[in-house]
């Protein structure tokens, strides 16, 4: 507990290894914190971070299904999310989803145990929360604790959270306290004797008077008595967050443990520090140094020791020089050797760096951004916009004659349609990103997938729906329009569809660049109104000195493909009986002959030297996998979480 800006989430960051101390170090069972502590270990943040169009019971699968070993059989995994749902009372709401401020869904109290449901299913044996009852009323914060605090009991598990300005019954719900003042210790020990503590200070609470404001007003007093509770409390440089001898902290489940009721996995019998290296009997009796190395015996308290030298950690060099979080379950070490024996575990050691392997991250992930991507991309909004604005494509450019006159008409549908699928598929990416980043970093923190799988389940999960609408409206406008033949059909659909992955591809780049929406969005005007003007329909007269720049336009390499295979593959274009403009036109004119056909040649030349097409498609496949891939390098690296 303390008054706000008193330091409470930033010890909560250091202890779980997500920020670098500047002195002192973290032991975690007398051992300095490593990755292997780190699966042990859950952090849940105080804000609700969820994919806010999922419901409880699909942000819970997917969370099993990427977090939880693949030893499990995805049975085990759902009645394990079953269990989790009926612990923490949130079974009547499982198919209610998130919700956000314009779509309600889940209320606040239920969000913030969906929040705590996600980090439960990974089997912590320490739990840090940042301020979980913040912004409920009293009843459903006092519910969400006994929730807690009967948790921590029944499963045998280390709580430490973080709490502002508690009612009286919640307070004398916890074990130990730990006041902090201004970034420094305050108080530590005993709930139940912290008024005694403060009497022999000379700081008396009134009868009556809830113990938790008191001692939040006086850490917010006045420098004397700041100064006087800072003192009071010096002697204590070491903060030992251990619990009671009848809760003593342990990794794997006891035999009555609720998760054993849905689980096989081995029991064991613990009381205080085992002396058995492994967490369970056997496992490495036949294990090479490696393995034993890996089932070390596992906690039981987590030791934070205020350094006065104000020397850097040694301990936390270490840790931020390793790789990302491998964000394994605890339920990784219990199952292994049951699913795989004792030889198989130690083969299979080198690659535990994830909970799942990559093909599985890219099949879940896959589902679950198809789910989060359909109700946006696929909104009735967007429904409707595609059929009225294809309908009125195709009453203005119906049954278009494919004659001189009509030629320039045919080339506005090209350019149209290109263009205009262009920025909606460019502004749809480029919100992407900015829209799941929150979550994205959440996830990426706590080690629950490779950046390379959500990558790349981003764009197969997507891509089915990106191409939906473009196809939609182009059989009826095309339609409407008039078919020349199936091949020119195709051709036209799939040249538009590449256009739009091109465009997709320059708006998830731009996404993951600019942090501020506001900015990615200026940045993609800039870029849109550039390929616009250089597509080669706007103008043809482009200045000598600028002719290079419609080679960075994509727009121009989709629009002189489709001119190429409308006039190519399609049917022939008449010439002008009066006044033409080709000159093969005129000659034909001054001849007998009735009907005379525009050279293919001549078309396209009149835009410039046009490139074959298959150097176009070469170009633009080529720009879209660049592309592609200095995305992946953003946000492999730019951002990473902290």
């Amino acid at each position: 507990m303390g008054p706000s800006g008193s330091g409470k989430t930033s010890l909560l960051n250091v202890v779980s290894g997500r920020v670098r101390p500047t002195s002192g170090s973290i032991t975690i069972g007398g051992a300095p914190l490593t990755k292997r502590h780190k699966r042990h270990l859950c952090y849940v943040l105080q804000d609700d971070i969820f994919f806010a169009n999922l419901t409880l019971r699909q942000t819970l699968m997917y969370t099993a299904l990427l977090r939880l070993p693949e030893s499990m059989t995805h049975q085990e995994k759902m009645n394990l999310v079953d269990h989790i749902l009926q612990l923490l009372d949130l079974k009547h709401c499982q198919d209610t989803i998130i919700g956000e401020v314009m779509n309600r869904g889940l209320s606040g109290g239920e969000k913030k145990r969906t929040n705590i449901a996600c980090e439960l299913l990974t089997n912590p044996s320490i739990m840090l929360l940042d301020e979980p009852t913040s912004g409920l009323d009293s009843s459903t914060a006092h519910d969400l604790i006994a929730t807690l605090k009967q948790f921590a009991e029944k499963e045998h598990k280390t709580v430490i959270v973080t709490l502002h300005q508690p009612s009286s019954q919640i307070f004398y719900m916890i074990d130990q306290l730990l006041l902090l003042c201004n970034g420094q210790n305050a108080y530590f020990g005993d709930t139940r004797k912290v008024v005694e503590h403060f009497s022999s200070l000379g700081l008396p609470i009134a009868p009556n008077y809830n113990p938790a404001d008191f001692i939040l007003e006086q850490a917010k007093g006045s420098p004397e008595v700041q100064e006087r509770l800072i003192l009071g409390a010096r002697e204590g440089h070491k903060l030992n967050f251990n619990l009671p001898e009848n809760i003593k902290l342990q990794t794997t489940p006891s035999i009555h443990s609720l998760y054993s009721k849905y689980l096989s996995l081995p029991t064991v019998h613990t009381s205080g520090v085992s002396n058995n290296p492994c967490p369970w009997d056997g496992s490495c009796t036949t294990c090479h140094t490696q393995c034993q190395e890996y089932n070390k015996k596992c906690p039981t308290d987590i030791s934070v020791t205020i350094d006065t030298d104000k020397k850097e950690s040694p301990v936390y060099n270490k840790i931020v020089g390793e790789e990302e979080d491998s964000g394994r379950s605890s339920w990784s070490e219990e199952t292994l050797s049951e699913a795989s024996g004792s030889s198989s575990v130690c083969e299979e050691y080198p690659d535990m760096l994830w909970p799942t392997s990559f093909s599985t991250q890219v099949k879940v992930l896959t589902r679950r951004n198809f789910c989060v991507a359909r109700p946006i991309i696929l909104s009735w909004l967007n429904g409707v916009q595609t059929l009225v604005l294809a309908v009125i494509a195709g009453l203005l450019w119906y049954q278009a004659p494919r004659t001189e006159e009509s030629l320039q008409d045919l080339q506005g549908w090209m350019f149209f349609s290109t263009h205009y699928w262009m920025l909606f598929i460019l502004f749809a990416a480029l919100q992407s990103f900015p829209a799941e980043r929150e979550v994205i970093t959440k996830e990426r923190a706590s080690g629950s997938y490779r950046v390379s799988a959500y990558y790349l389940a981003k764009m197969v999960g997507e891509l089915p729906l990106t191409f939906t609408l473009p196809t939609v409206y182009f059989f009826i406008s095309y339609t409407m329009m008039g078919w020349d033949n199936t091949i020119t059909g195709f051709m036209l659909l799939f040249m538009l569809l590449l256009n739009t992955l091109v465009a997709q591809s320059v708006g998830l780049l731009i996404g993951a660049v600019c942090y501020d929406l506001q900015v990615g969005i200026t940045v993609a005007a800039i870029f849109t109104l550039f390929t616009q003007l250089f597509g080669g329909y706007l103008t043809t007269r482009i200045p000598f000195w600028l002719a290079w720049a419609k080679y960075l336009s994509m727009v121009h390499y989709a629009y002189q493909n489709m001119n190429i295979i409308q006039f190519t593959y399609g049917l022939s274009i008449r010439c002008s009986t009066e006044n033409s403009r080709f000159s093969s036109c005129v000659e034909y004119a001054q001849s007998d002959e009735e009907t005379h056909y525009i050279p293919v040649k001549e078309i396209l030349e009149e835009n410039g030297e046009p490139l074959p097409l298959w150097m176009n498609t070469t170009l633009l496949i080529g720009f879209m996998i660049v592309v592609r891939l200095l995305t992946y390098v953003m946000l492999r690296y730019l951002h990473r979480p902290k």
